[in-house]
């Protein structure tokens, strides 16, 4: 087996996106059989990462946790519905992720809407932090129909009570 370079997080989602867009491209034609035997494909490998996850759950069980929290292979188990984490679970790793630039929690998540609480200082550059959240929440749970964004509200001020002697 020849070695290969691997591709770091950033790489796996530029070639993600590539992969997206393709795919559009080709589904935009078409063109039947291309299409199908590019799903073919996708099914002989889903069918190939079932069987790898069933063994690796006899095996070793905290493997499944392993290989899931990787992103790349995360995705792919996504893909043919694999994925050994509920939604909740995913998404608060997705949003523990975000820290320290954001903090977000997942506050609620019923009926395909989940709900995210964030500081209200949170900053992200130029992008808007209900955008980050956002498309956040939706990488790690593509079954969450909607996602809401709500800044947690602290007081703008001290009131006189908590300074007060006793």
């Amino acid at each position: 087996m020849t070695e290969r370079s691997r591709w770091d997080e950033q790489r796996a989602r530029e070639r993600l996106a590539d992969l997206d867009v393709a795919l559009a491209d080709l589904a935009d034609r078409g063109e039947p059989g291309p299409l199908a035997a590019v799903r073919a494909l996708v099914d002989v490998y889903g069918e190939a990462l079932a069987r790898m996850l069933d063994r690796a759950d006899v095996e070793d069980p905290a493997l499944l946790d392993v290989v899931a929290r990787d992103e790349l292979v995360g995705h792919l188990l996504l893909v043919h519905d694999l994925h050994p984490h509920d939604p909740g679970t995913r998404i608060g790793r997705a949003l523990d992720g975000l820290a320290p630039h954001i903090t977000a929690e997942l506050t609620e998540l019923e009926h395909g809407v989940a709900t995210v609480t964030v500081e209200a200082t949170a900053r992200t550059g130029d992008r808007p932090v209900e955008e980050t959240v956002e498309g956040t929440v939706l990488a790690a749970a593509p079954e969450v129909g909607e996602v809401r964004v709500r800044r947690r509200s602290e007081p703008a001020f001290v009131p006189l009570t908590a300074v007060r002697a006793r």
